[in-house]
């Protein structure tokens, strides 16, 4: 496949060539020309945005990251707006359209072929999270009764509006959906066979209203290239394509990421600094008000620390390692949620797994401790305090790392949610007081 580079691109831009920037463009794929566009500064991007032809460029939009499809969308004429929309998918087109003030958004909607704007606007009132604002309503859906050639025949006048047609959808005279048809078995298909016949009765679907997060496991326990979407009432209304799911696991993933450490997905590498700054500050400060409350612990054994100088040097040892198992036990569990691993049923057993690895853990790496200040320091007991303490805070961690994103679950809170800070405060209070407790009592 032709690849475009940036630096190309980049001088044809500069030199206004764009007798070869159409050239170019014409013969590269939308998903890299946003790659492009993404890197490229604000007044370059809109002109390269400009050269495409109306039907490239809402392949293009949709793929562009959130500032440089939100500068393209604040200078694009209304017009064009209205002919690009007009040519995208109905997922896609409510996508963009959510972004845009109601008033643009109701005139573009004015605009644009009617069926378009109706499933669009239907679109619109789905949580943008839920299986409703994942799918497209571009399908085709056959009555049971219908034969073989009148099926070929209804997927040929449709074909041209419609991509990726791997299934057709089988439905009743109420447009309740009761089977789905591979396009394959269709073609092997007698001439006299109906759609009833052809069909899998047993059929996968997703009721509107499901989180997408768990569409997205259904997609992945069975494998699937596209899921049917139902009402309440069984009605077909539009279907989940791979590729949304996708787009799915990649921002769910990026979510969880960025709440495990207190930012949001909005914060990106070029956000300006006074946003970023806004979107950190809550989450610093609770730090603070954390790292108080350690501190607070430290204070209690002052006098023990004052005549153990070396205690100072070894409680960054305890911390940090009891952290790092915190943070190791938070992911493999909030992942495990995420994932659909974690069922009512077996959440003992996952936090009875990681507390033991937390205790093995902290054994192996507390007995290396207490060799380890022997040979340096010549004391036995200040290794035997450590290495305790190791155990005692991997322990800690083990336990929380696992409990705590459970707990918020059942609170109908996001797991990655604020329990990183929770549980690197509980280590840090274990770890110091078990290791300054075991130095003033032995030491």
């Amino acid at each position: 496949m032709y690849k475009l580079s940036y630096e190309y691109l980049f001088e044809l831009v500069k030199q206004k060539n764009d007798l070869e920037l159409n050239r170019q463009l014409e013969k590269t794929h939308p998903a890299d020309i946003a790659e492009i566009i993404n890197d490229l500064p604000s007044d370059f991007a809109f002109y390269v945005f400009a050269k495409l032809t109306d039907e490239m460029a809402s392949d293009v939009i949709a793929e562009l990251n959130d500032e440089a499809k939100e500068t393209i969308l604040d200078r694009v004429k209304e017009a064009r707006l209205i002919r690009i929309i007009d040519e995208m998918e109905t997922d896609e087109a409510a996508d963009i359209l959510s972004d845009l003030k109601d008033e643009i958004s109701s005139k573009v909607l004015e605009n644009i072929d009617k069926v378009d704007s109706d499933s669009i606007k239907d679109l619109l009132t789905y949580d943008e999270e839920s299986a409703g604002g994942l799918m497209k309503t571009e399908i085709i859906s056959v009555n049971r009764k219908m034969k073989r050639d009148e099926l070929i025949d209804d997927i040929r006048g449709k074909y041209s509006d419609i991509e990726n047609i791997h299934y057709i959808f089988v439905i009743d005279d109420d447009e309740k959906l009761i089977g789905v048809l591979e396009v394959v078995r269709l073609l092997l298909a007698q001439e006299n066979n109906i759609a009833e016949d052809l069909m899998e009765k047993e059929v996968l679907f997703a009721p509107v209203t499901m989180d997408q997060e768990k569409v997205a496991r259904i997609f992945r326990k069975y494998d699937l290239f596209v899921l049917p979407v139902v009402d309440e009432k069984g009605k077909l209304l539009g279907r989940i394509t791979v590729d949304d799911i996708i787009d799915v696991i990649d921002d769910e993933a990026s979510e969880d990421a960025y709440k495990m450490v207190g930012l949001e997905n909005e914060d990106k590498v070029f956000t300006s600094p006074l946003n970023s700054v806004k979107k950190r500050l809550p989450w610093l400060t609770l730090n603070l008000f954390t790292a108080l409350i350690v501190s607070s612990v430290v204070g209690i054994f002052e006098q023990t620390i004052a005549k153990l100088s070396i205690l100072a040097v070894l409680m960054p040892i305890v911390a940090g390692l009891g952290g790092n198992s915190g943070t190791q036990t938070l992911t493999v569990i909030t992942r495990g949620i995420a994932l659909g691993e974690l069922t009512i049923h077996n959440t003992y057993k996952a936090i009875f797994k990681e507390v033991l690895v937390g205790i093995i853990n902290g054994v192996l790496i507390g007995t290396f401790a207490i060799i380890l200040a022997y040979l340096l320091k010549g004391q036995i007991l200040l290794g035997v305090v450590l290495g305790v303490a190791m155990v005692a805070n991997m322990f800690i961690a083990g336990f929380f790392g696992a409990v705590v994103p459970v707990i918020m679950k059942s609170l109908k809170l996001d797991p990655a949610l604020a329990s990183s800070v929770i549980i690197t405060m509980l280590t840090d209070i274990g770890g110091f007081a078990s290791f300054l407790g075991l130095a003033t009592i032995l030491l």
